[in-house]
Formats: C-alpha cells, structure tokens, sequence
C-alpha cells in the first residue's frame, strides 16, 4: 500500500490579535463567575454533608451543640478546637463519637469559614452548630492594621 507523502506548513505562523477591553471583561467574568458557582457548590455540598452524615450520629449520640473556634494569619489557619455540649450543656467526650464522623464535620466546617480568615492580619472567631434545628451560625472577626497619623503644633 502506497504512503502519503507527508507535507510540512513551512508559512510563518499567523500573529494572534491583541484582546480587546471588552475580551478581557468577558473572560474576567467568566473566572470570577465560575469560582463563585464553585464557591456556592462547595457550600451546598458541605451543607447536605452536615444534614445526611454528620447530625444524624450526633442525634444519636445526644449531642445538641457543637462549638468549633478558629483563628489564623499570615497564609495559614486552622479550626482551634470542638467542643461538644449535651442538651444540659454538658460536655459530651470527643472519643465518645465515631472517628469518621468527627473527620466528617472538621471537613464541612472548614468549607464554611469565611474565606481569608487566614491571610495577611487574619482573623479568628467561632461557629456554632445547634444540632435539633441544623442551624449554623458564625462569629467572625477580622484582623488588620492600621495606621494612625496626627500632628500638633505650638508657638512658644
């Protein structure tokens, strides 16, 4: 069977056109619109893991609260501690609750701190989970520094 002569493009490649304004806003939009479907999705997947996976055992185990405090600054952050709470307030033991299950919240709580709690000043605060109603809220604060000028003059 007789080969193809293979031929090469020996023309100089063709220069691209610079993007314009509004090519470079379209494609700005597009990245800052896919990360907050991607932000938004990984909310909503940490959300129903909390639902389906995670408060259902701690129902079982008779836990009614859970405090989880954070902190961080300069590139790097971290839940502090957990803190589990029976219905009286009491503490419920962390080794009294399956291994899987305490790795399961730790991973949905970090999906919900806010986002740059850990950069530059950082910031700390607490979530709190009250397991009966599934409702989560945050106490967030944020840390900065800032610089304060002021000037005074006398005649003597």
């Amino acid at each position: 069977m007789p080969r193809k002569k293979q031929t090469h493009d020996t023309s100089e490649p063709q220069p691209v056109p610079p993007k314009t304004a509004t090519d470079l806003a379209n494609e700005l939009h597009e990245i800052l619109h896919g990360y907050a479907r991607d932000t938004e999705s990984s909310l909503e997947k940490a959300k129903a893991r909390l639902r389906t996976e995670v408060i259902p055992v701690l129902k079982k185990h008779r836990v009614a609260n859970i405090e989880a405090s954070y902190s961080g600054y300069g590139d790097s952050g971290a839940i502090d501690g957990l803190q589990y709470r029976d219905a009286a307030g009491q503490r419920v033991e962390r080794t009294k609750l399956p291994q899987e299950t305490i790795e399961a919240l730790e991973e949905a709580l970090y999906e919900l701190l806010p986002e740059g709690f850990e950069t530059d000043d950082g910031g700390q605060g607490t979530l709190t989970l009250d397991v009966p109603t599934g409702r989560l809220s945050l106490r967030h604060e944020e840390n900065y520094t800032a610089t304060s000028e002021s000037s005074r003059e006398w005649h003597v």
